[in-house]
């Protein structure tokens, strides 16, 4: 890493895990942890369940389900790429665009879709490598860059000059990035449980990377594909229902709902065919689990310089307290990176917080839509 885009401010902790020596060691440590968790995962349920997998050809009922809008594809127009979205409302609305997280889809949003779509367009993207969208095949597709362009040719090509922009989790990594390369797009941002990426490099310290050991275990080839997929995507129930990570209301994702996240991950790419030197023929073909990986191989291996860019939208960052996997503090961190930032702690909810507590976040939101410029509402109820 040359010195010149070293951030003499960030942790040293931060500046050790950033360069190359430090993510390589990082990524075999917790290659060696996950590869543990993994091993004992198959001593636990056994050879038969550990690669049991089903095939999902069809989305389950719960998925189309009319009451979340139409389901589309668009081709985007700088990447050639298709991205799957479920639209509800009408074009002349004013329209609100929302980017999920790992390890979701559009699904994660519902309850925003149908609260929203009353006033407003609501379009929920599956990003590329997710569902029914594009899964291009290398890990250089997956840059923040090319995220953020996807997010940006969607508003443009629905008809927008800008757009409300929400985001969760590494979603609201992406809605960050938007937000610096692309500000003439956005009116208001929205980002739940995820700080703003200069915070995060920043305010890195040791227990943080513990708390992010699954980057870094994505690091490593091949692993962690199959300790996502063991036991037909076991990790879903383990996400939503059991600690550290669980919902505070587990009943706001059931098993059916769990199978809409199986169906996506489930789905399989296109085979992208590669001519070398004339004589020799490669094929590619990569399903959404490795695609979602890609996004985190993609942060470190790509890293981005953009990342102290001021952000002067008005930004509501939402944060379901507590989250296993990000210190808390981020959030208060975000602050030195926005000229205009509300942030609100919701206690007793999990790092899923627009499925947990999907009330009291559609309250927060709905506030925050109506502010004026001159008046900053209370967002207390």
């Amino acid at each position: 890493m040359a010195l010149l885009n070293i951030d003499v401010s960030a942790t040293p902790v931060s500046i050790v895990a950033y360069s190359f020596i430090g993510i390589t060691y990082l990524a075999i440590l917790y290659g060696i942890y996950g590869a543990l968790f993994t091993f004992f995962q198959f001593l636990r349920v056994g050879r038969k369940r550990f690669f049991q997998r089903v095939d999902r050809p069809s989305p389950p009922s719960k998925a189309m389900d009319p009451i979340y809008g139409n389901h589309e594809m668009i081709k985007l127009k700088s990447s050639g790429i298709s991205l799957h979205y479920v639209s509800k409302g009408l074009p002349n609305q004013r329209m609100l665009l929302f980017v999920h997280g790992f390890p979701e889809c559009w699904y994660s949003w519902r309850n925003q879709i149908k609260h929203f779509s009353k006033k407003y367009r609501v379009v929920a993207i599956d990003q590329r490598g997710y569902g029914l969208s594009s899964k291009p095949p290398f890990v250089s597709d997956y840059r923040i860059e090319a995220l953020a362009g996807d997010v940006a040719d969607v508003i443009e090509q629905l008809g927008y000059e800008s757009c409300v922009l929400v985001g969760h989790d590494s979603g609201g990594y992406v809605v960050w990035a938007t937000a610096v390369l692309y500000p003439h797009l956005i009116e208001k941002l929205i980002i739940m449980n995820c700080p703003h990426p200069g915070a995060f490099r920043r305010e890195l310290t040791l227990s943080q990377i513990h708390r992010s050991w699954y980057i870094f275990f994505s690091q490593i080839p091949f692993l962690p594909e199959l300790s996502f997929q063991a036991d037909d995507f076991s990790i879903f129930k383990r996400a939503f229902h059991e600690k550290p990570t669980a919902l505070v209301n587990k009943n706001n994702i059931t098993d059916e709902d769990i199978n809409v996240y199986k169906y996506t991950f489930s789905q399989k790419g296109e085979i992208y065919l590669y001519l070398i030197y004339i004589s020799f023929i490669f094929y590619i073909k990569i399903g959404t689990t490795k695609a979602a990986l890609n996004y985190f191989r993609a942060l470190f291996r790509y890293q981005n310089h953009f990342s102290t860019v001021q952000i002067t939208a008005p930004v509501l960052l939402l944060w379901g307290c507590p989250d296993p996997t990000l210190n808390e503090g981020l959030a208060d961190a975000s602050q030195a990176f926005c000229s205009d930032l509300r942030i609100k702690k919701i206690p007793n909810a999990s790092r899923w917080i627009n499925q947990d507590l999907p009330d009291a976040v559609n309250k927060y939101i709905e506030v925050f839509l109506n502010e004026t410029p001159d008046i900053e509402a209370p967002y207390d109820f």
